[in-house]
């Protein structure tokens, strides 16, 4: 399987526009799209006025058609009068090591991710209608290291999260470039539960199971005292992005 996301932002009172939008014509045209699974508007929880478009689909090839085929850029257009005149931002982490949005010209930037893990918590593999927050968090793992982090995260953090209360799916991502990313991507059936899940503990108990995986520098963080590693932000570090699922659907 294959996630393609697309980060906007959106024009100030325009949110409850784009998501009608979005419901009416975005998803029905996706839903008709070869290969496509899902489709789903998410909303930033620390930033308001930015939106993801998140689908997913059987594969690649299937979402690079859809973006060359004419498709994309048609719903793209009809989606416009609800964006802001700089609605083109990609998301990366900038020196302090917070994600931060810069802009880019013309358009929105496109990530593309292959799974290469993931949970069965629905027998088509497809996420649950009924999930409405979303946690993603980004790691970066030694060169050399993204096997072994994978088949760790497989036999660890999906049976745990599978047993978390309000987890309805869990996603492992890789960057396919040379920033040695993957991206933790979880979706909850409320705020509340995923709040739950990171106060517990077992998030940090489940990366210090991964830890000798991951970056030199994060490694370095951990052995310090949390009061160091409070003032010792590097671009490394493990960073956590919540989103609220304002509109979503499966297909299938």
């Amino acid at each position: 399987m294959h996630m393609r996301l697309v980060q906007v932002e959106v024009r100030t009172g325009a949110l409850t526009n784009l998501c009608d939008h979005y419901s009416r014509h975005v998803i029905p045209a996706l839903q008709q799209t070869k290969g496509c699974r899902y489709a789903g508007l998410l909303q930033s929880a620390h930033h308001p006025e930015r939106c993801i478009s998140l689908t997913l689909w059987d594969s690649p090839e299937d979402a690079h058609a859809y973006e060359s085929g004419g498709a994309y850029r048609q719903l793209l257009d009809e989606t416009r009068p609800y964006l802001s005149e700089s609605s083109e931002y990609k998301m990366q982490l900038s020196q302090d090591l917070t994600l931060e949005y810069v802009p880019v010209a013309q358009e929105p930037v496109v990530k593309d991710y292959p799974i290469t893990a993931r949970s069965e918590m629905t027998s088509s593999g497809q996420p649950a209608g009924n999930a409405m927050w979303l946690r993603i968090v980004s790691l970066k793992v030694l060169p050399g290291k993204l096997d072994e982090y994978t088949r760790l995260y497989a036999k660890h953090s999906i049976p745990a999260l599978r047993n978390v209360r309000g987890c309805r799916y869990v996603y492992l991502l890789e960057s396919g470039d040379e920033s040695h990313e993957v991206l933790s991507v979880t979706s909850w059936e409320s705020k509340q539960d995923a709040e739950a899940y990171e106060k517990s503990g077992l998030f940090e108990r489940l990366l210090e199971l991964q830890k000798h995986t991951l970056s030199g520098l994060y490694q370095w963080k951990k052995s310090l005292g949390k009061e160091q590693a409070s003032h010792s932000a590097t671009s490394e570090d493990v960073m956590v992005e919540h989103y609220t699922v304002l509109t979503g659907q499966n297909f299938k």
